[in-house]
């Protein structure tokens, strides 16, 4: 078996120690480049399947290695991370039959099997439509359709705890590349990431449009670039609201007039009612990624938002969250909750409305006895952890979950 595998590693070899492209037709070169593109699959394929068994003896010691991921690193020339994926996927074939035989006919790309493994672990009856999915899809799509599996839940604690699991492993980091560039990596809640990409997006059109039509016009990426440290160093363009944004469930919005990030979500009416998505059922903001039912109902309600509640294909109602408080009624608001209503809270900064006795999906009104303002900290206790804000003005009292402990007035 090595020997023949070494043959056609030899064959390959010779053939790229002269490879000219100059001397093929355009269509040889492409069948080639297809060619080549299988070759890389089965390579894929024979290293995924292997991997789990290479792990399990002992040459990555002897030759010096501290893991088999960093024996595995060294030997394909990927990263760690990489390497870890490699072995985990490999672990997860043992229970994904169908991936495993796909695999093995390279039908596979790496990252497409490293995304099927991924979700199906969570949810193996989805296999077979994760499949379907790479075989039809982009790599995009294929990822998209295996997020939503992965945020199909069991109860709205457990869509909770994957939330919470990734805000507490956020970060921003930074390094300086060799050629001197200055490098970002962020790893934020899907929800953050979508008003960060907003209010990006809406000082990167208003410099755009500045240079429309001209030879200095960039690629939208360095205005993206650009509108990130205006915004972080305080000097914007402009007051962030370029005109009209794309709207409706196809994508999420821009500009608002109210200079605020602006995010469309689509979530269906049965998920939303239940508080949390079962298998068939999405709560997404489109282009990003799956959230929460807990913060569509709760944590998004200071952000412009576009909640479309949808019924499969149709779309039953649309409730423009950001707008709900009249300009009349947050005056008075502000005025009668000028900290935190929390017991023994006093800050004053960065409070968040929130509806304490009605949600505003159900009510579709804001009025100023439903509702509070309180700050980030004790908005996500009730959004997240199961704390009930009651009472109201005077008599404030954060009831807290079982186990928990309350605030009271007094």
């Amino acid at each position: 078996m090595i020997t023949a595998l070494e043959n056609a590693r030899r064959n390959v070899a010779r053939h790229l120690a002269t490879a000219d492209a100059d001397r093929v037709t355009s269509t040889q070169a492409a069948e080639l480049v297809t060619l080549f593109a299988e070759i890389e699959r089965l390579g894929a394929a024979g290293k995924v399947l292997y991997a789990g068994r290479a792990a399990q003896s002992m040459v990555w010691r002897d030759q010096g290695h501290r893991s088999a991921a960093s024996w595995m690193a060294q030997k394909t020339g990927v990263g760690m991370g990489d390497a870890i994926a490699t072995l985990e996927t490999a672990e997860a074939l043992g229970s994904l039959p169908e991936t495993s035989e796909a695999l093995r006919r390279g039908e596979l790309s790496a990252p497409q099997v490293k995304v099927i493994a991924g979700a199906a672990a969570t949810d193996p009856r989805a296999e077979a439509e994760l499949l379907k999915a790479a075989a039809s899809n982009s790599l995009k799509g294929l990822r998209e359709r295996a997020a939503q599996v992965r945020a199909v839940a069991g109860s709205a604690a457990e869509e909770i705890a994957r939330y919470k699991a990734v805000r507490a492993a956020r970060y921003v980091r930074h390094w300086a590349d060799p050629d001197g560039a200055f490098r970002l990596d962020a790893k934020l809640t899907l929800d953050a990431g979508a008003r960060l990409i907003s209010a990006l997006g809406s000082e990167a059109d208003v410099r755009s449009q500045q240079f429309r039509g001209s030879p200095e016009q960039e690629h939208p990426a360095a205005y993206m670039a650009d509108a990130l440290v205006a915004l972080v160093a305080g000097d914007p363009t402009g007051p962030g609201d370029s005109g009209p944004g794309p709207e409706g469930p196809s994508g999420p919005t821009r500009a608002t007039g109210t200079g605020r990030p602006a995010v469309s979500i689509r979530v269906d009416a049965v998920a939303l009612r239940r508080g949390y998505v079962e298998g068939g059922e999405t709560c997404l903001i489109p282009g990003v990624g799956p959230i929460p039912v807990a913060t569509v109902t709760n944590a998004l309600s200071d952000a412009y938002v576009k909640l479309f509640v949808v019924d499969g294909a149709d779309i039953l109602s649309v409730c423009h969250v950001g707008r709900t408080v009249p300009a009349h009624v947050q005056s008075a608001l502000e005025a009668r909750d000028p900290t935190c209503v929390v017991p023994g809270c006093d800050t004053a900064k960065g409070l968040e409305n929130h509806h304490w006795q009605v949600p505003y999906f159900e009510c579709g009104t804001s009025t100023l006895d439903n509702l509070a303002r309180v700050c980030w900290w004790h908005h996500s206790m009730i959004t997240y952890e199961g704390y009930v804000l009651s009472g109201g003005p005077g008599s404030w009292e954060m009831r807290a979950p079982p186990g928990g402990c309350s605030f009271e007035t007094g």
